[in-house]
């Protein structure tokens, strides 16, 4: 998606469908740090209310993002997306009413 990002006329691009396909690699955990980067490079005025409601809940939630690695790794891999995602949230200025 990032290579995507990089080289299409921003005009000609989904913003919102590519959010959710971000989120949901995400929340089923299949690409979570790309699915981070991804939220990130996206503008987060594309978020509808019901993407910028699952962002939070996946940044806030209390089970772990990540799931693979030793437990140091995952704790340390976990706190760093989650900082990343509570950064991407911040940088949205207000939050969609859908």
């Amino acid at each position: 998606m990032l290579a995507l990002l990089a080289v299409a006329d921003p005009a000609t691009l989904d913003h919102s469908a590519l959010a959710e396909a971000a989120l949901r690699s995400a929340e089923t955990e299949a690409d979570v740090q790309g699915a981070c980067e991804a939220l990130q490079a996206l503008d987060t005025a594309a978020l509808t209310g019901s993407q910028h409601r699952r962002l939070t809940a996946l940044a806030e939630r209390d089970r772990r993002i990540v799931s693979e690695g030793s437990e140091s790794e995952i704790i340390r891999s976990d706190e760093l997306l989650r900082r990343q995602l509570r950064a991407t949230l911040a940088a949205a200025t207000t939050t969609p009413s859908d």
